[in-house]
């Protein structure tokens, strides 16, 4: 018999029964079989079938050998396991051996790919007992054994019933680096001056402490000088915008108030700059007029209402020191829902007084800018002409215009142009391929990497990105190596990228070691719950920014851990609601849930649609 996976552990037990093959078959329910755990359980995708046998003294007859296969089944489907062989004392060849005056203990275990219904599994075993002097290693299916032996069946026995796949919520969504943009925005234009209004105003108050914070007034002024100076401006442009904790629609009409603002304080600017200019050019008074118009004629102003300035909120945040800037960005970039993502980011203020304090009282301004004729192109432009006309843009513009861009399709696409266009541009590289992880698309994130790597061996964005694709390809030696690469050179993304994969392959203490930072986080709050500490991971799950349907469905686990029904039933319902086609299949199969299965409320939360 080929080399088992198995291995005698300690001293025998007792029990009483002795004879030959027929009385080891009659008494073989004496043997006692012990899973860890029961249910079976997950881990990176695999079941683990683990189990331990007791053989009774007097029980193996020392000419025996048994053939002992598990097998997995389910509703559509079984799985033979590796086989093991016990024998007797006077059994040569391989397999374990049992003492007859002693009995003995073994140890099994082997691991099969996890798939859908093998929630239900039952882990099944029926050995088979033969006479011999040798085993024989040719046999590695109970059929081949019963054609070359007289064989006796002993009693079928169930092990272990079901498979636990808690392991597999495990959130594997990390932090892809994006090289940053060389792109200098305000180059080309002359000057610009940012007017902040308190919440909700849209008049302009030049005592307001962040007017007074950046020098508003002052640089309103300044606009003076540069028209003084370089002459009339092609274009005045003013934009207003709001803060993104609000309702859209108010903001939206609140950003066109303060662009209104920002008209009324441009033309008092015009105004006060003709009138110098007039003074200058000893313009008579009953000329004036036409001067004015003449002057006027020459330049163009428009306004925009940008309403909530997402872009900009989330440059401030990715620059801040908040803690867990990534998830606060990671709720822009992933929900598309605008009123959801307006009630997460108010529920973040709550959290994170920095944003209110730090982030928003900046992005509630109007913007007046002076654009002469070599002025940048604005970032509606940008958008624009990169989605239409790529090659009209320099590198810079390109990839700017992707970086702010937050469909990662059409980023993916503007730096795909830019590896077939600018391919000496490490930064296009690496950003192609973490846009093309994002989307899942592996095979093409490893080829753009890979020439980022030629390219840029040390820089930490190419490592950081090298490193979830080898986790997500299952290589955790290659993704550790990666990360901590990454980290070596300064990566922020791959500090919180490390713990990912600590979680992946079961290391839980670990990972919760290097969580112990990011609170109110879903990882830290699975690791909690995987380390046995429920009511710790509930904790966490109710103070995470985003209250999604995977933090609900995680919380429902908690509260069947803990055995209550009213907090399984609301997470669950809430989650079934939210996404029904993934989570009513999945809880009706989740071992977490099998207490509940016959409860008249479980099962109306999870019915299938008719």
């Amino acid at each position: 018999m080929k080399k088992t996976i198995l291995s005698l552990l300690f001293v025998p037990l007792l029990l009483a029964g002795c004879g030959g093959l027929s009385k080891m078959a009659k008494n073989s329910s004496t043997v006692h079989y012990q899973p860890t755990p029961n249910p079976m359980e997950t881990m990176d995708g695999k079941v683990q079938v683990k189990f331990a046998g007791s053989i009774p003294a007097k029980f193996f007859d020392k000419n025996v050998a048994v053939f002992m296969q598990p097998i997995l089944e389910w509703k559509g489907g079984s799985l033979q396991l590796n086989p093991i062989t016990l024998k007797g004392e006077k059994v040569e060849g391989d397999g374990i051996t049992i003492n007859y005056e002693n009995g003995g203990r073994f140890v099994y275990a082997d691991e099969v790919d996890f798939k859908p219904g093998m929630e239900l599994a039952k882990l099944v075993l029926a050995p088979i007992g033969y006479n011999c002097s040798e085993t024989d290693d040719e046999c590695v299916y109970s059929q081949d054994l019963v054609q070359k032996f007289k064989t006796k069946v002993f009693d079928t026995v169930i092990i272990a019933d079901g498979v636990c796949n808690t392991s597999a919520l495990v959130s594997i969504i990390g932090a892809i680096s994006i090289a940053p943009t060389n792109y200098d925005k305000t180059k080309g234009v002359a000057e610009t001056v940012d007017i902040y209004y308190p919440t909700g105003s849209s008049t302009a108050d030049w005592n307001f402490y962040v007017n007074k914070k950046f020098n508003s007034k002052m640089n309103y002024e300044t606009l003076k000088d540069v028209i003084l100076r370089d002459g009339m401006p092609k274009q005045i442009n003013v934009t207003g915008w709001s803060s993104p904790e609000g309702e859209e629609t108010a903001n939206v009409d609140l950003s066109k108030k303060r662009a209104e603002d920002g008209i009324m304080l441009s033309n008092q600017l015009l105004d006060d700059v003709i009138s110098q200019m007039a003074a200058r050019a000893n313009i008579k008074e009953r000329d004036y007029p036409y001067y004015k118009h003449k002057l006027l004629k020459e330049v163009v102003i428009t306004s925009t209402a940008a309403g909530e300035d997402w872009t900009h909120f989330v440059t401030m945040v990715e620059n801040s020191s908040i803690e867990d800037r990534n998830a606060i960005i990671n709720v822009v970039e992933t929900q598309r829902n605008v009123v959801k993502r307006e009630q997460m980011i108010r529920n973040m203020s709550l959290i994170y007084p920095e944003l209110e304090r730090d982030i928003f009282p900046d992005l509630r301004r109007a913007q007046i800018a002076l654009y002469y004729p070599l002025a940048r192109k604005t970032d509606q432009e940008l958008a624009k002409i990169a989605t239409l006309y790529p090659q009209d843009l320099t590198f810079e513009e390109l990839m700017y215009a992707a970086y702010i861009n937050h469909n990662y399709t059409s980023k993916l696409k503007m730096y795909k142009w830019a590896t077939e266009n600018h391919s000496k541009e490490w930064s296009a590289w690496s950003n192609a391929g973490a846009a093309a992880f994002k989307l899942e698309n592996f095979s093409e994130a490893e080829r753009f990497l890979n020439v980022a790597k030629q390219m840029e061996p040390n820089n930490p964005d190419v490592l950081n990105n090298l490193g979830l694709l080898a986790l997500a390809k299952g290589d955790f030696s290659l993704s550790e190596y990666y990360f901590n690469e990454a980290i070596n050179f300064g990566s922020r993304e791959a500090e919180d990228n490390l713990p990912i994969l600590y979680l992946k392959h079961g290391d839980y203490e670990k990972a919760l070691d290097l969580l112990k930072t990011k609170q109110c986080t879903y990882n830290l709050a699975f690791a909690q719950l995987m380390t046995e500490n429920t009511s710790g991971a509930i904790r966490t799950l109710d103070c995470c920014l985003e209250q999604t349907h995977e933090v609900a469905y995680l919380r429902a686990v908690c509260y069947a851990r803990l055995d209550d029904l009213a907090g399984v039933l609301e997470n669950l319902k809430y989650a079934c609601d939210e996404e029904p086609l993934i989570y009513k299949p999945k809880a009706v199969l989740d071992i977490e849930f099998r207490k509940y299965w016959d409860n008249p409320d479980f099962k109306e939360v999870v019915k299938r649609f008719e």
